[in-house]
Parts: structure tokens; sequence; C-alpha cells
């Protein structure tokens, strides 16, 4: 084979009946011998519908492995790898099958709703792109688009990105790539949450409120404002989980927002509104259920905000006063009350005071007023 002044044969598509299909180049090692190269590709034949499809497929391929040996590139020292050349369209559709088995089904929405709108911007930008081929220069016009396109705030910004950085550290465990483009992205900064303590007089009026139109949405309202008990665990609750006789409600893991079981614990009235609440329902019903009574199913999440903003309007509150803000107004009104923070942290779920002094941290309308009244003489 006269060699000429090249270094390297480029690659081809090749279908034998014996050996399947394979893409097949021929490239010079470090001792200047011209030696072939192989990958098979018929663990990747499985995942196509048609077999005009597949070629297609590996023609992009075929074209990917040429432009790369044109720019010098060798395969001698790194693994030749089927996996490489997989699309980021499948590589992401494993990651949410396997995901699926780990994670309960709301906590997939938010794996879902980011690997469809970074399938989306490939689908326009990049189409048939490799797992391996997505490089940091797409990563960074992702998340540009994140960013300028979508007009997402700081905090939504480094919540994508994280999920970007999962994703693909995925990848890199599975072989369907070598690195992650999305490490060394720098976050952006985070402007606070946009939410109001709940002051005692206006606790006062959501609860006449819910008096006269909603009865058991208080208990609800005491159970994150006394229980620090997060909505969405409320929500997953059943009768059986309630242990009124010794003052507490086991989250348990499967409830529980960072998957660790706790007792909640509830106050002498609140007691007494969940024994009259669930009585004569059975254990095993949901404890809100439609109509925020119990149930066999449990009650539309988006009920709970619904009924919140009703009220809010209703009784005229800011929208910075959300149903979340009773439990962060909770913790502050325990610490200040003089409940160590330590106790506070371990209630309220957290991993450590740093999280409960951030939540805790809002601003006191009664600061001024505290403080004048009880700071020592000079």
């Amino acid at each position: 084979m006269s060699l000429g002044n090249f270094n390297y044969f480029p690659a081809v598509l090749r279908h034998q009946p014996s050996h399947g299909w394979s893409v097949e180049y021929y490239v010079m090692d470090g001792l200047g011998v011209m030696r072939r190269k192989v990958i098979r590709m018929n663990s990747l034949r499985k995942r196509f519908g048609k077999t005009s499809e597949f070629k297609v497929y590996c023609n992009q391929v075929v074209c990917s492995i040429n432009a790369r040996l044109a720019g010098g590139w060798t395969p001698f020292g790194s693994e030749q790898n089927t996996r490489l050349y997989t699309p980021l369209e499948m590589v992401v559709g494993d990651y949410l099958k396997e995901k699926e088995g780990e994670l309960r089904p709301d906590s997939m929405r938010s794996y879902r709703s980011f690997c469809k709108c970074l399938l989306a911007w490939v689908s326009e930008t990049c189409p048939g792109v490799q797992c391996s081929g997505f490089n940091k220069v797409l990563a960074v016009r992702f998340m540009d688009h994140i960013q300028n396109d979508l007009g997402l705030s700081g905090r939504t910004y480094n919540n994508r990105l994280k999920s970007a950085r999962a994703v693909f550290s995925w990848a890199v465990s599975k072989c369907y790539a070598k690195e992650n483009p999305f490490e060394g992205l720098k976050t952006k900064r985070e402007l606070p949450k946009k939410r109001v303590p709940v002051p005692p007089d206006v606790r006062a009026r959501v609860t006449a409120w819910c008096v006269a139109n909603a009865p058991n949405y208080s208990v609800l309202c005491r159970l994150v404002f006394d229980s620090l008990i997060r909505p969405r665990e409320a929500w997953r609750l059943r009768i059986s989980d309630l242990h009124l006789s010794d003052g507490y409600i086991w989250i348990g893991e499967e409830i529980s927002k960072t998957h660790h079981g706790r007792m909640a614990s509830l106050t002498p009235d609140l007691i007494r509104d969940l024994a009259v609440m669930v009585e004569g329902f059975p254990a095993s019903m949901y404890l809100f259920g439609p109509g925020f009574k119990p149930g066999v199913k449990h009650i539309r999440y988006q009920n709970f905000r619904e009924l919140w903003e009703r009220m809010r309007d209703d009784l005229g509150l800011p929208k910075e006063m959300q149903l979340y803000s009773l439990r962060d107004t909770g913790f502050n009104e325990m610490i200040k009350g003089g409940i160590d923070p330590l106790t506070v942290m371990q209630h309220a779920d957290h991993h450590d005071l740093t999280m409960t002094t951030r939540y805790a941290n809002h601003v006191d309308p009664k600061l001024v007023e505290t403080i004048s009244q009880n700071a020592p003489e000079f």
C-alpha cells in the first residue's frame, strides 16, 4: 500500500453479513506503521427503527472522525468506545430512564423540565450532536440562551447549570463523554427570595378567613408555621403518619424533601383540630384530599397555592407574603422566642445552622421598636 504523504486513510462505513456494521479507517501509529482501526456499530443499530436512519447517523460519525483525523487527532493512546458516538438525545433518554427508578414522580418533574429545555435548544442549534461532541463552546452558548433568551433569574440559571453538570457527569461515568463541558462555568449572583414574614396580627386575620371559608386550610397553615412542615410534605401526609397521642407527625423518608425521616412536633391546639379533622376516616387516607378533607387521593398540590392567593387577595396582603412565608416566620419567631438554633435546625430538617439562619433572616417590621425598648443603657 503506497502511503504517499498521507498519515491516515479516511473513515468509511462498512457492512458485512458476518460481522455487521462498523466504521473503519487507517492511521499511522507512533512507529510509522499504518494501522487499521474498527469501531463496531451494532449496539447503536438497535436504537434506530430504520436502517436508512441508522446509516444517516453513521455517516455523521464518519464525518466527525475524518474531521478529527484531518486536524491531527490520533486514536492511539485513547480507547475507542462506541458510546462516544451516541447522540445526545439518546443519552438524555437513558439518563431520565435511570433517574425514574431512583426518584419520586414529583421529583422527576424538574429533571424532565431541564432535559426538555436542553434538547429543544439542541434540536434548533446543533441537531444530531453526539454527547461527546457537546463541547464547552456549546455549553456556554446554551447557558447564554438560558440567561439572555429566556430571561431567567440568577437562582434559576444556577439551578439549570447544576442540572446540566449532573447530566454530563452521569454521561462521563457511563462512558458517553470524556469530560463535562459545564465544569468551570461560573454561577450567577442570586437575589434574596422575595418572601416577607407573616406577623401575629396577619396570622390572626388568616385564621379568621379560614374559619369562614376553608376551616381545614387553617390546619395546613399551622402545620407549616408551628410544625415547620413544608407544604409539599404536608400534601403527601396520610392519616397513618399522625401520632396524636404522642404529639408528633412522622415525616417519612419517602415524604421528606431531604429524604431523611423526622418527627414534627404538634402544639396542643393542632392535636385537637387534627383529631376532629380525621375522626371516622381510615388511616390509609391522605390527610388533605379533595376539598381539604381526608381522601383516597390527595388534593391537587396547586390548590394549596391557589387558595392562599385567594385569601391574600381578599385580605389585601402583599404578593411577597407566601404560604412558605409561614415556615420562614416560624424559624424566626422560634429563635427570637428563646428556642436554641440547633433545636430549630433539627425541627426544620436543615443540614446546618447556615441554612436555618438564611431562611429566618427576613426584615423584622418591629426591629426598631424591639431594639429601642430593650437596648442596654450607654
